[in-house]
C-alpha cells in the first residue's frame, strides 16, 4: 500500500458522505482510508471497499488517530478530518510528490465558505504556516521516518500541534502550491466548537507577558504537559517555547480558560459548563403546589443515587432554601449545563438551549384542563404521575410513575385543612364554590369546625371559620392534628396533599375525581366522597374514619432508576458550605430581594458567591 489516509469520525454524518464521494472519484488501488468511529451516537458504516471502519469508545481525535496509525500499512500517511473536504485532484497532487520522494510534504489549503475564513497558499518549503495552523491534515508523512510517533494521551486539545512539535520535522521536505484541502470552520458540534464553549474538560492557559522570563519559561514547560498554552509576548528569548506554545503578539485578543500575566480586555474567558447526572428543569416554582412537592420529594429520594441539579428561572425563596439543603440549585443563565438526563417539570416548559442532555424526560403532573394543552412528543420519555393524567390527554405512549410520598407521622388529635391555590384563575379547577357550599352545609347542620386554608391568596366571601394561613412547605404536623383534609377540585393529576393526608392517618373529603382508585382511596374507609353536586349528608363527618394507609417509594425509585441508569454520583455538593463576600458595587440581589451596597459583607453559598463575583459586584474576603 502506497498511501494511508487516517480519518477520526464523530457524529459528522452530514459531511462525511460527501467527502468519501469526492475521494471515490479519484481513488487508487494503492490507497487505503482508515475511518476511526470515535463512539458516534449512530455507528458509521460505508459501502466503499477501500474504506476500513474501526469503532471504539469516545476518546477524542488524538487517540482515535493513534488507532489508525496502529492499523495503517501505507509507505506514506496523512490525516483527514471527517467534516472537511478535498479537491478533485487531492490524490493526484500527493502522488506526484510521492513519485519525487520525500519525508515531509506541506499542503496548501483554504477555508470553505461560511464561518472563519483563511487561505494558506505555499510558495516554498521555507514558508511558515500561521501560528494557529499546526494541524496534521495539511501534511503528508513518510512512514519509515515518522510512522512510530503517536499522539499524546494527555492532550485533549492542541493534540495535533503537540504531535507536530514532537515529530521534529526532518529529512527531505516538499510542498504542494495548489490548494487541495478545504477546511470547514462552521461545524456546529465540532471539537473546536466544544472547546470554545467549555464543553471539553481541558485548560487553555494564556500567558500575556511583555517579556518571557526564565521563571515563566519553566512554568510554561511544566504546564504544557497536560494543557494547551498560548504565549502572548513581544520578547521571547527562549526559542524552545515555540514548540510548547502558540506564540503571538502581546495583548492579542484570544479565548482561554485561564489568564496569567498582564490583564487586558482582549482576553475572553471560556466558561466551563456545569456537569451533573440529572437536571430537574422548572421555569418557575410557586409557594405551594404539587409540582413543587414532587421536586422536593424527588431529590429527597433520588439524591443518594444521582448528582442532581435543580435549574430554575424563578423560585420561591422557601422552596429554594429547602432544596439547597439537599442538592445544587442554579438560576438559568448563559452557562451551559451538561447532564445525562434532563427532567422537564411542566408540559408548558421547553428544554433550555443551554442544557445538553443524553436523554430528556417530560413530566405530566396535571390533567388536561384547557383544550390547548398538549404533551410534547419530542422527548425520550413521557412520565405521568397517574393514569388519570394520561387518560385526560389521550396519551398512549407514556409511562406512569407514582409520585414520591413522605413517611407517615403519628396522628394525635371537627379540624379541616386544605392546602390549595385560591386565586380567581384557580377557582374553576380547585372547586372554590364547593368549598363555600360545604362551609354553609356544616353551619346549617350546627357542626362546629375550623377550616385552615394554607394559601398565598385571599378567599373572597369566606366564612369566619375559614382561616387563611401563609403557605407551608411541610403541612404534615397540621395534618396530624386534623380530622379531615378537604379537596373539592374538578380534577387532580396525583393529589399530593391528599396522599400526604392519608399517609399521616388523616381522612379525606374529596370529590369523585378519576385518580382516586390509583391513590388507593376507598369511600368510607379513607374518608368520604362528596359528589360534585354537593348532595351529601354532612352529619356523616362526625364519624371520623380511623385509617391506616401504607405507601412506599420503592416501586417509583426502581422505575426512575431504570430510566436514569446505574451511575455513580460524586456527591460533591456541600449544602452548608458558604463564603463571605464583600460587596464592591451596589446592585439589587434578586435572590435576597434587596439592594446590596458597596462595603457590605454577606454570607453566601459558594456558587452564589462566584456568580456575584463574576458579575463584578463583589470579592471574597
Amino acid at each position: 500500500m502506497k498511501l494511508s489516509i487516517i480519518m477520526p469520525y464523530y457524529n459528522t454524518e452530514k459531511y462525511t458522505p460527501k467527502l468519501l464521494e469526492c475521494l471515490d472519484k479519484q481513488m487508487r488501488d494503492d490507497v487505503e482510508v482508515i475511518i476511526i468511529d470515535d463512539g458516534s451516537k449512530i455507528p458509521f458504516t460505508t459501502d466503499y471497499p477501500w474504506a476500513k471502519v474501526i469503532r471504539q469508545k469516545n476518546t477524542g481525535p488524538g487517540l482515535a488517530r493513534n488507532k489508525g496509525l496502529d492499523a495503517m500499512t501505507g509507505e506514506y500517511f496523512t490525516f483527514l478530518d471527517s467534516d472537511d473536504m478535498v479537491t478533485d485532484n487531492y490524490l493526484s497532487c500527493i502522488f506526484e510528490k510521492i513519485e519525487e520522494g520525500f519525508d515531509y510534504c506541506y499542503l496548501s489549503w483554504k477555508s470553505m465558505p461560511g464561518g472563519w475564513q483563511c487561505s494558506v497558499q505555499l510558495k516554498s518549503v521555507e514558508d511558515e504556516f500561521p501560528p494557529f495552523n499546526l494541524c496534521v491534515w495539511n501534511r503528508v508523512y513518510k512512514t519509515a521516518t515518522f510512522g512510530k510517533q503517536r499522539f499524546s494521551p494527555n492532550k485533549l486539545w492542541s493534540e495535533d500541534a503537540d504531535y507536530i512539535y514532537r515529530l521534529n520535522e526532518r529529512g527531505k521536505k516538499v510542498f504542494i502550491p495548489e490548494t487541495i484541502y478545504l477546511y470547514r470552520s462552521d461545524t456546529p458540534h465540532s471539537w473546536t466548537k466544544k472547546m470554545m464553549t467549555g464543553e471539553i474538560d481541558y485548560k487553555r492557559i494564556v500567558y500575556n507577558v511583555p517579556r518571557v522570563t526564565e521563571a515563566i519559561r519553566d512554568e510554561i514547560i511544566k504546564e504544557y504537559e497536560n494543557n494547551e498554552i498560548i504565549l502572548l509576548t513581544n520578547e521571547n528569548p527562549y526559542p524552545e517555547l515555540k514548540k510548547k506554545a502558540m506564540c503571538m503578539a502581546f495583548n492579542t485578543p484570544i479565548n482561554g480558560t485561564e489568564l496569567r500575566g498582564v490583564q487586558y480586555s482582549g482576553f475572553k474567558k471560556i466558561i466551563r459548563p456545569i456537569s451533573t447526572q440529572v437536571v430537574i428543569w422548572t421555569a418557575f416554582t410557586q409557594q405551594i403546589g404539587g409540582i413543587e412537592t414532587w421536586i422536593y420529594n424527588f431529590v429527597k429520594n433520588m439524591s443518594k443515587y444521582y448528582d442532581i441539579l435543580v435549574l430554575y428561572d424563578t423560585i420561591d425563596s422557601a422552596q429554594l432554601a429547602r432544596l439547597q439543603k439537599i442538592v445544587r440549585c442554579v438560576k438559568r443563565d448563559n452557562r451551559k449545563i451538561i447532564c445525562d438526563t434532563c427532567i422537564i417539570s411542566r408540559i408548558t416548559d421547553r428544554l433550555p438551549a443551554t442544557v445538553s442532555a443524553k436523554q430528556v424526560v417530560q413530566m405530566v403532573h396535571a390533567c388536561k384542563m384547557m383544550p390547548q394543552w398538549s404533551i410534547p412528543q419530542n422527548h425520550d420519555h413521557i412520565i405521568g404521575v397517574s393514569q388519570a393524567v394520561f387518560d385526560s390527554f389521550g396519551e398512549k405512549n407514556g409511562k406512569v410513575i407514582y409520585n414520591f410520598v413522605d413517611k407517615p407521622t403519628t396522628k394525635k388529635c371537627l379540624l379541616l385543612i386544605s392546602a390549595t391555590r385560591l386565586s380567581k384563575r384557580s377557582a374553576f379547577e380547585k372547586g372554590h364554590a364547593r368549598m363555600l357550599q360545604l362551609a354553609d352545609m356544616l353551619e346549617k347542620a350546627d357542626i362546629p369546625y375550623i377550616w385552615l386554608l394554607f394559601s398565598d391568596d385571599d378567599f373572597p366571601n369566606k366564612h369566619d371559620r375559614m382561616i387563611i394561613l401563609p403557605p407551608e412547605l411541610d403541612i404534615a404536623p397540621y395534618l396530624a392534628k386534623a380530622d379531615y383534609y378537604v379537596s373539592l377540585s374538578d380534577a387532580e393529576g396525583f393529589g399530593y396533599s391528599m396522599v400526604e393526608a392519608m399517609i399521616n392517618g388523616t381522612a379525606l373529603l374529596t370529590t369523585p375525581i378519576t385518580v382516586l382508585p390509583e391513590l388507593g382511596f376507598k369511600d368510607g374507609e379513607n374518608g368520604y366522597i362528596i359528589p360534585f353536586d354537593m348532595d351529601f349528608d354532612v352529619n356523616k363527618l362526625m364519624k371520623i374514619p380511623k385509617i391506616e394507609y401504607k405507601r412506599t417509594n420503592t416501586a417509583s425509585i426502581k422505575q426512575w432508576r431504570s430510566i436514569l441508569g446505574d451511575t455513580k454520583p460524586k456527591h460533591d455538593y456541600v449544602p452548608t458550605k458558604s463564603v463571605t463576600v464583600e460587596i464592591t458595587a451596589t446592585y439589587y440581589d434578586t435572590l435576597l430581594q434587596e439592594k446590596l451596597r458597596g462595603g457590605q459583607r454577606i454570607n453566601m453559598t459558594e456558587e452564589r458567591a462566584q456568580t456575584v463575583i463574576d458579575a463584578g459586584y463583589g470579592r471574597r474576603v
